[in-house]
């Protein structure tokens, strides 16, 4: 149980068992089987360079300047492993649902059981589970991306959440961020295909079981995912006079008795009980005072121009934090994070930006599900915003949905850019227009979809 000698032998192990799981669940598709070479690669190269960080921040000691303050998740994990060695196997069922007792056990009980069922309790198999995870958040953020738009929006989203510098960071270390992130996307990816294609059991239990399974990591992004899920499909699509009401039934049918029967909701009821202004100024000083990327500010949360004020700045920090007055004063880790930084911000405002522009115009109720979970979390994160350093940690949780919505952006800006090229060409040759037939003016409906780049 020592984490400044990891067994990176059985991390290799596991890293090689994992990606046989990995084949065999992105393979069992039917809905993406033309593309699932494509998956494959992304899966092995995102799994591949998220273990590499592994093992540069584990073996090569880079934790000392990322810091290891979550450590902790393996060392509970450690703790309930030693504590069921002499468990029996119909003991253990039992044992887990105490996952759901506290706040924000799950990850130690999942490391537990891992821990459990393979008697290897070594961080590096921690690290590979998380990796594992990591790299399957790819594959489901690039089919939900194919769902929704093009081939060339989805292939540009897999390799930018393939590579992005802080999902692999988070993915690469002992954090719980990689199965609450995964979890989040299997949710929404189920909802998605309940709204586009109608009722299917199948997908009704993929986001029911994401749903539940997401509360002992994280209990509020379960309710945020619930509230969103529920209203995407409740809410009709005019435009094709469709209505999902029967999945939004069927999910709430699978999650609802759960919830009340395993009396989660009673004990999730008085969390939300205390939530209220005096709770969120509590928490705010607190993660304000914890590190030197703290922010104080003197709103009063009692008045609603305080409330939205500290809110307006919170959610300035979520998107684009830390600005570059703030890098200065900052960690060694956030100075590092510059590279990252410069091309979030360029992406942000050429893609993220007009992408949602367009597509709130275009394809509003398709869209219903990423951008009320953006909302919902958002939201909340702004509130609580009063540390740099962990809300640069809370935007890798949207960053799946953000990039998406870029890479719709870029898409039309390269379109746009294309249809000037275009322009440009035919007004310099206007005879040549008057001789073509006139079926030739007429485009193939797919090529505005894959511009050039």
């Amino acid at each position: 149980m020592n984490s400044n000698n990891p067994d990176l032998v059985s991390g290799i192990v596991f890293f090689i068992l994992f990606g046989v799981l990995g084949y065999f669940l992105v393979s069992a598709t039917r809905n993406h089987r033309q593309t699932r070479p494509f998956q494959l690669k992304l899966f092995y190269y995102g799994f591949a360079v998220r273990f590499a960080l592994s093992i540069i921040i584990y073996q090569f000691g880079l934790v000392s300047v990322l810091g290891d303050e979550d450590s902790s998740g393996w060392y509970f994990g450690v703790i309930y492993y030693q504590q069921w060695e002499r468990l029996s196997l119909f003991d253990l069922p039992q044992v887990l649902m105490g996952a759901f007792e506290g706040n924000h056990r799950g990850y130690y009980y999942l490391l537990g059981t891992l821990f459990y069922f393979t008697n290897t309790p070594d961080r590096f198999v921690a690290a590979a589970l998380n990796c594992f995870f990591g790299a399957l958040t790819v594959v489901f953020a690039y089919r939900i991306a194919h769902d929704l738009f093009s081939s060339w929006v989805a292939e540009r989203v897999g390799w930018w959440t393939c590579f992005f510098p802080s999902l692999i960071v988070w993915s690469a270390q002992t954090v719980k961020e990689p199965v609450v992130i995964l979890l989040e996307t299997v949710a929404l990816y189920g909802c998605i295909r309940l709204k586009l294609h109608g009722l299917s059991v199948k997908y009704m239990i993929l986001c029911a079981s994401a749903i539940v399974l997401v509360m002992p990591f994280r209990f509020y992004a379960a309710y945020i995912i619930g509230a969103a899920v529920a209203l995407a499909l409740i809410l009709p699509d005019f435009s094709k006079r469709k209505i999902s009401f029967g999945s939004a039934i069927g999910v709430a049918a699978l999650v609802i008795p759960v919830v009340v029967m395993s009396g989660i909701l009673v004990r999730h009821q008085a969390m939300f009980e205390n939530f209220d202004i005096e709770y969120v100024e509590k928490f705010r000083y607190n993660i304000a005072q914890a590190s030197g990327s703290g922010v104080e500010d003197q709103y009063d949360l009692g008045t609603t121009g305080g409330l939205g004020l500290a809110t307006i700045v919170g959610a300035a920090h979520l998107m684009l934090a830390p600005f570059p007055w703030q890098l200065g004063g900052g960690s060694l880790r956030m100075v590092m994070s510059l590279p990252e930084l410069l091309a979030w911000w360029w992406l942000f405002f050429v893609g993220v930006v007009p992408g949602v522009w367009h597509t709130v115009r275009k394809r509003f109720s398709d869209i219903q599900p990423l951008l009320f979970f953006i909302l919902g979390m958002g939201l909340l994160y702004s509130m609580m915003f009063g540390n740099v350093g962990l809300i640069f940690r809370q935007r890798a949780q949207l960053l799946p949905w953000l990039l998406i919505f870029a890479m719709v952006g870029l898409e039309q800006r390269a379109l746009k850019k294309r249809a000037r090229r275009q322009g440009s060409a035919v007004s310099h040759q206007p005879s040549a227009i008057s001789h073509q037939p006139s079926g030739v003016s007429h485009q193939p409906s797919g090529v505005s979809r894959q511009p050039s780049d």
